[in-house]
């Protein structure tokens, strides 16, 4: 179908009888224990409305008792707004749609690509749950690591949580609504349902998925552009106070590491930790730990590197800042009245009330006063989706505001870094978002993965997760190299953190993180690790032209940078295919993502294909290539207007 015919398709599904409405009224019960979420909803006097006679524009279903009303606008693009009277507060729409379709999106999914089949929550939450984790340890404790190991989907929660899909018929549906959501996702049938009435649902169509994902993009909005200094280097993790952070830096440059930025997330103190090392929670410089910080951020500077911090949505119980917005009344509550406190590892901390604009003020003022005008150029914008849903807020319902708080959280960020006039300037990134949060951050990044191979939480899970993305609006999506989350006898060896790397150089960001335990990680520095490091230090800086065109590509014709094969051919294997992905038009990645690997097998879509560092041409099909540690496995179109760039790389050990 071309997209008129598509348009046609659902709009007359309105007085076909194919499309219905289900309202009813209902009281949800939620659980929250460190950001996972349980629900249960509790559903009461439900009517489902049908098609009963059209005036104009206006839609109106009933079934004898209840009448709703369904109103369409069709420019600038189709759009279906709600009006039910008597009090109903759940909501339900169906659509009949195609068997054969794939369907993708709503936010990050970080094992499944094609949904199809599944029932998606919309809901931001921590990926990262407990008792899951602790059936993985003690799982590979009986049987070894198990990379290919993942548990039901009907489990699955996510940091990033957007209400849209895309289908491979080339239409996609984005609804305007916060609340808690569910899209199931039948053979020929999708049904839509939220705890509140949308606003509205947009309806997006286009002859191809370009289009519509440009389309979509267009209506999520699109980020602030990464500054020109992310692309010439690593962004390397390190930590430990000014002297250690200098020792570190200096070793870098004389090992051949091409170094655009420090990120030392502990700049304001630490806390040690059953968990691990940790950062302690009070947003302004430990000038204890870094002693002479504000001078070696200059030093950093004036040698054409940059210094990133880290801040959340929290404060540490009893840090100077949290006391000070306890005593301001800034901090979210219980019912009540007393601060409600959430613990994400192992000590409690209050939630900032951005929903009170004199808190949403303060909170923005230390960012500018702090990390700004301190002399930090970025940040890691971590946390965002813990606001419980018991709470008391400023803002009114939490349960209503809990998808919101994301947007909320990027946008403070946005807001002070534009208001200290450095848009240009700073970078910082985000693991939480909901719908339009992705128009307030510079970069979404992958989270917290875990430092193995693993499809779920590990390495395995990058590629699924930012192809999930893409196809949700993001254009802008980068991993920790390494993974973070380090537990029991699950530690980041030598091999992981090199083959990360290598994929890493064919994505917007080349970013390291120490991880949660650092000495029980394999780290840049390791003997064993920084010559290839280096190595792809360099390659990342030297494909810089190439990365600005697909940003470009993305800021002005609203294309993601990291996209599914489907984005540019429509092969059958192509929409399947979550092993592999685009980097712009022109690079095709398909990273080595199990341990000991020294050959795999590749597909190529149909053009004709150069292997990155062998020259070999290969054309559309599956092939099996070699795959040696300290090779990153890639593919330019032979046709690219970039092949004298890529012919140029090359891997030269110890510059």
């Amino acid at each position: 179908m071309d997209q008129e015919e598509l348009l046609q398709y659902f709009l007359s599904q309105l007085s076909n009888g194919e499309c219905y409405l289900i309202v009813s009224k209902g009281k949800a019960r939620y659980k929250m224990s460190r950001g996972s979420f349980k629900t249960r909803d509790v559903i009461f006097d439900k009517h489902k409305l049908t098609y009963q006679h059209q005036e104009g524009n206006r839609y109106l279903f009933g079934d004898g008792k209840v009448t709703a009303e369904i109103i369409v606008q069709e420019k600038p693009h189709l759009k279906f707004h709600f009006h039910v009277d008597y009090g109903y507060n759940r909501f339900t729409i169906r659509f009949k749609t195609f068997p054969d379709e794939k369907i993708y999106g709503c936010g990050e999914q970080y094992t499944t690509l094609n949904l199809k089949g599944k029932t998606v929550p919309i809901w931001v939450s921590e990926h990262q749950q407990i008792m899951k984790i602790v059936g993985k340890l003690l799982h590979e404790k009986v049987h070894g690591p198990d990379p290919d190991r993942v548990t039901p989907y009907k489990n699955h929660q996510t940091y990033c949580s957007v209400p849209n899909f895309i289908s491979s018929k080339h239409y996609a549906f984005y609804c305007h609504e916060d609340s808690y959501g569910t899209f199931k996702f039948h053979s020929g049938e999708v049904l839509i349902s939220f705890r509140q009435f949308p606003t509205s649902i947009s309806l997006l169509t286009a002859n191809n998925t370009r289009d519509l994902s440009a389309k979509l993009c267009e209506l999520v909005g699109i980020s602030p552009r990464i500054p020109d200094w992310v692309n010439d280097g690593a962004i390397l993790a390190v930590q430990g106070g000014t002297e250690v952070l200098r020792q570190k830096y200096k070793e870098a440059k004389e090992k051949g590491i091409k170094v655009a930025a420090l990120w030392a997330q502990d700049w304001c103190g630490h806390v040690v930790t059953s968990f691990g090392y940790q950062v302690y929670w009070n947003w302004a410089a430990d000038e204890d730990l870094y002693k002479g910080l504000k001078d070696f951020i200059k030093e950093l500077n004036a040698d054409g590197v940059r210094f990133l911090g880290y801040i959340n949505t929290f404060l540490k119980e009893g840090a100077p800042l949290y006391l000070e917005a306890k005593k301001n009344d800034f901090l979210v509550k219980h019912k009540d009245g007393s601060v409600y406190h959430i613990k994400s590892t192992t000590f409690d901390a209050g939630i900032v009330d951005l929903t009170n604009p004199s808190a949403y003020a303060w909170y923005k003022d230390i960012i500018k006063n702090n990390m700004i005008a301190y002399g930090l150029s970025g940040w890691m914008a971590d946390f965002g989706e813990y606001l419980p849903t018991d709470a008391r807020v400023y803002g009114g319902d939490a349960e209503k505001l809990h998808n919101r708080w994301p947007t909320l959280w990027a946008r403070c960020c946005h807001d002070a870094v534009k208001e200290s006039g450095k848009l240009d300037e700073i970078f910082f990134f985000n693991r939480a978002a909901y719908g339009h949060s992705l128009r307030y951050t510079n970069s979404m990044w992958n989270g917290d993965q875990h430092v193995d191979y693993s499809d779920e939480y590990g390495l395995g899970s990058v590629i699924p997760a930012s192809l999930s993305l893409a196809c949700s609006g993001c254009g802008i999506v980068h991993s920790d190299i390494g993974g973070y989350t380090t537990v029991m006898f699950m530690k980041r060896d030598a091999e992981l953190l090199k083959r990360w790397s290598e994929m890493n150089v064919f994505t917007p960001v080349f970013r390291t993180h120490e991880g949660n335990r650092p000495k029980d990680n394999a780290q840049f520095l390791d003997e064993d690790v920084v010559e290839e490091f280096a190595t792809n230090s360099r390659l990342f800086q030297e494909l810089k032209p190439y990365r600005l065109h697909v940003l470009e590509d993305y800021y002005e014709n609203h294309l993601p940078s990291i996209r599914p094969l489907f984005f540019h051919f429509a092969e059958e294997e192509a929409y399947v295919n979550q092993r592999e992905y685009l980097f712009g038009r022109d690079v095709l990645v398909a990273p080595v993502l199990r341990p000991g690997k020294l050959e795999q097998e590749v597909y190529l879509p149909e053009e004709e294909w150069i292997q990155f560092f062998t020259g070999k041409t290969y054309k559309g099909g599956h092939h099996v290539v070699k795959t040696p540690l300290g090779q990153p496995i890639a593919f330019y179109r032979k046709k690219s207007e970039f092949a004298p760039l890529f012919e140029k790389l090359s891997i030269k050990k110890g510059e």
